[in-house]
């Protein structure tokens, strides 16, 4: 496991909210930086330090290299939860962005027949023909693949949904999916941003196991 005081020295130390050296006061979770169990900005560090070039740990001594050690087993377990992260962002834009590929499908579809059912008779250059409806073809397959690609993210996400039991985790997840907010979410709960983000990491990190749970398990 990461070293919570790691991340206070590497995190907390420059970051304004805190008054360190002074106070050492969160400002922003209203808490002694001691008492802080989760962070954004923690988070966030850790997803800088996976996409680092990873260091040889063995030329490294002591405590340093089993810090080094630790993040290079962490980062794949990460990435897999931030890709979740992103994922659950992004549902209500994936929603929209099928609804747009399938109208242009169905409507170049609807196109080509009219076009070419109505000017095939037409003089034209030779190969004028092929060449557009080789294009088109290539172009509504690339279409067809981008949307059963994000048909299979929002069914995964879904199936994730169904496996929260927890009723503010689900509240949570449910209310990213709609695109709200993390103050707002959190307004809704009736708890602090410190206790929402704890929460909020727990049902980020189920969602990880349900969606992605083979990759996970590979990395462990």
């Amino acid at each position: 496991m990461i070293d919570k005081s790691m991340l206070m020295e590497a995190v907390c130390e420059g970051c304004p909210a805190t008054c360190w050296g002074k106070r050492t006061h969160c400002q922003v979770h209203d808490l002694h930086i001691g008492k802080v169990e989760a962070c954004p900005e923690w988070d966030r560090y850790l997803l800088q330090q996976e996409n680092k070039p990873r260091l040889s740990v063995q030329k490294e001594p002591g405590k340093k290299r089993e810090s080094l050690s630790d993040w290079n087993e962490l980062a794949p377990a990460l990435s897999i939860v931030q890709k979740t992260e992103e994922e659950i962002r992004d549902y209500s834009y994936m929603q929209i962005e099928i609804a747009r590929i399938q109208r242009y499908l169905r409507e170049a579809g609807e196109g080509m027949v009219s076009q070419y059912g109505l000017d095939s008779a037409l003089p034209k250059g030779q190969g004028v023909h092929s060449d557009k409806t080789h294009a088109e073809a290539v172009r509504r397959e690339r279409k067809q693949k981008r949307l059963k690609s994000l048909q299979d993210k929002i069914e995964r996400i879904n199936r994730a949904v169904e496996t929260i039991r927890s009723e503010q985790e689900r509240l949570i997840v449910e209310a990213l999916l709609d695109g709200e907010k993390n103050n707002g979410i959190a307004k809704t709960l009736g708890v602090s941003r410190q206790r929402y983000y704890e929460i909020k990491r727990s049902a980020v990190m189920k969602m990880a196991w349900a969606m992605y749970g083979d990759e996970m398990q590979q990395t462990g």
